[in-house]
């Protein structure tokens, strides 16, 4: 069996190194070549016709579509399949390389199974091609040099093992002249239309079937040789004999023998109907979802603002007890009391703030007042905050800076509670003793904060679900600690708004590190130098 080419075109290494070992698993007779580089890969297929290519959607040099229309301008690449890789986000990507002429499309990441069973279907479409180029013209007369008659035999052998092998092509294919007639179907296609291969050969498609597929044929067919319309791949919806709505992707070529004897049009068609129910399907399960997440949100953000205007009272009035502002209380447990209605209603209010800015984030409507932010006053500022919570739990935190930080511009109350955050999990997961450090660093230009706990600890399972809206790591520890999960999701939501990153390393047992680092833009003259002096060179 003669080798087939696939040509793999991507310009991210993992996903290029995915698809090309995806593509050599098709078979021993398949030939995988890879590129990074689309412009690589268009000049060498131009050398040499591939049989399938594989390209990403979205590339930094040229896209999906941009990378076909090239591809499809060199004669010889000309109706070659292209099947385009692309993640869901990308679908206005997967259309417009559809409509440049894409045979089919593939969503990342990408199934083994499906990627094989496309991927073969086209290749076996392509090897029947190259069989109907090289054997076709002789059988069905067009002229061509002359035979011995000893070669008559051999020639008939063909013929055979040719027709058996187009109808164990799981495709309906068909090829009509240059008067519009068929001179040949399989019986797939036959079945199709619910005829024979003999009753449909030496008539046009509208004598045969009238049906709107024979209008499809004889239009495009006539378009196709009068070159109109160039040889494509594309996805048509087509009522079959019994009324039911069917998806073929259709590939169409055009071959004209050389000494001008005669021209046909070869159509291959493969029913894709389950294919695109399934993925409307999976665009309703997407888009009821995402109705969901959207009620979900709404719920969160009207009961939080619900629940903020009674503990507004409760906290107030709280405050008027605990500090006998309107005379002494008699009894002193009470006012032990009020102090701890004052404190369970400020740690709710925290909760239901930390839900609000999450359902903000989520929908978008969380909105950033930028200013210069001096970070070193900032974090003193919080590390006297949290002092009271430190010492109770016996953690110490140090604070210290490298090299020369500039201001960040940037929500000061934001960058705030992503430091708040950071700091409260670190002391929480500390051991009575421990040291909680806080660094400021000039990296590149860029501010960067680090928290470092020795405290407890994460296995890589556990940082997945920690970093997860809601998530928490199961243990006895954290059993003693109330949390709602949201104070590292939301400080990671609150760094992204910034355009900043979040990184997270933790060792079980060792301690954890978390990294926010914003990026250089957001970096502006610190003013005077006056207040970095509050945090201690490193």
């Amino acid at each position: 069996m003669a080798s087939q080419l696939v040509v793999v075109v991507d310009n991210s290494a993992t996903n290029l190194k995915i698809l090309a070992r995806l593509a050599s698993s098709l078979g021993e007779a398949t030939v995988v070549r890879p590129f990074t580089d689309p412009a690589a890969a268009l000049s060498a297929c131009a050398e040499q016709r591939p049989d399938l290519i594989l390209v990403a959607g979205e590339m930094t040099q040229l896209d999906a579509a941009g990378f076909i229309t090239q591809l499809y301008d060199e004669p010889r690449c000309n109706g070659v399949p292209v099947i385009v890789v692309a993640g869901w986000e990308e679908r206005d990507h997967i259309d417009r390389a559809l409509g440049a002429g894409a045979a089919d499309h593939l969503l990342s990441p990408v199934d083994h199974l499906e990627f094989r069973t496309r991927a073969r279907n086209l290749l076996l479409l392509r090897r029947y091609e190259r069989v109907a180029r090289d054997e076709f013209a002789p059988l069905e007369g067009i002229p061509s040099r002359p035979e011995q008659p000893e070669s008559r035999g051999g020639l008939t052998r063909a013929h055979e093992r040719l027709l058996r092998v187009i109808d164990a092509v799981p495709a309906m294919v068909c090829a009509t002249d240059g008067d519009g007639r068929y001179i040949f179907c399989n019986q797939q296609f036959a079945a199709f239309v619910g005829s024979r291969p003999g009753k449909l050969v030496g008539r046009r498609p509208l004598e045969a079937h009238k049906d709107p597929l024979a209008r499809r044929l004889t239009d495009l067919d006539a378009r196709l040789l009068s070159g109109d319309l160039p040889p494509s791949s594309f996805e048509e919806e087509i009522v079959d004999r019994d009324g039911h709505e069917r998806n073929l992707l259709t590939t169409k070529a055009v071959y004209r023998d050389g000494d001008g004897g005669g021209e046909m049009v070869v159509t291959a068609s493969l029913d894709i109907t389950a294919r695109k129910r399934a993925e409307l399907d999976l665009t309703a399960l997407k888009e009821q979802a995402e109705i969901a997440n959207r009620s979900k949100t709404e719920f969160l953000a009207n009961m939080s603002h619900e629940l903020r205007t009674p503990l507004n009272a409760i906290i107030g009035f709280s405050q008027v007890l605990s500090s006998e502002m309107l005379g002494p209380i008699a009894e002193q447990r009470y006012v032990g009391y009020a102090r701890d209605v004052l404190s369970s209603a400020e740690h709710l209010l925290g909760i239901i703030n930390d839900i609000l800015d999450v359902a903000k984030l989520e929908s978008g409507k969380l909105d950033l007042a930028e200013e210069a932010i001096d970070l070193p006053k900032a974090i003193a500022n919080l590390i006297a905050l949290l002092a009271d919570k430190a010492r109770q739990a016996e953690v110490r935190i140090v604070a210290r800076r490298e090299g020369e930080v500039p201001c960040l511009h940037g929500d000061l109350r934001k960058v705030k509670q992503i430091v708040l955050n950071l700091l409260t999990n670190a002391i929480k997961f500390s051991r009575a003793g421990g040291e909680v450090e806080i660094i400021l660093r000039n990296d590149a230009g860029a501010v960067a904060i680090t928290v470092v706990d020795r405290g407890i600890g994460m296995d890589p399972h556990e940082v997945e679900l920690a970093m997860s809206r809601f998530g928490q790591v199961t243990g006895p520890w954290t059993r003693q600690h109330a949390g709602t999960g949201l104070g590292l999701p939301l400080a990671i939501g609150l760094a992204e708004l910034h355009g900043g990153t979040v990184k997270v390393k933790s060792i079980k047992g060792v301690g954890t590190t978390v990294t926010v680092a914003f990026p250089p833009g957001r970096s502006v003259a610190t003013p005077g130098g006056a207040a970095a002096a509050i945090l201690s060179a490193g």
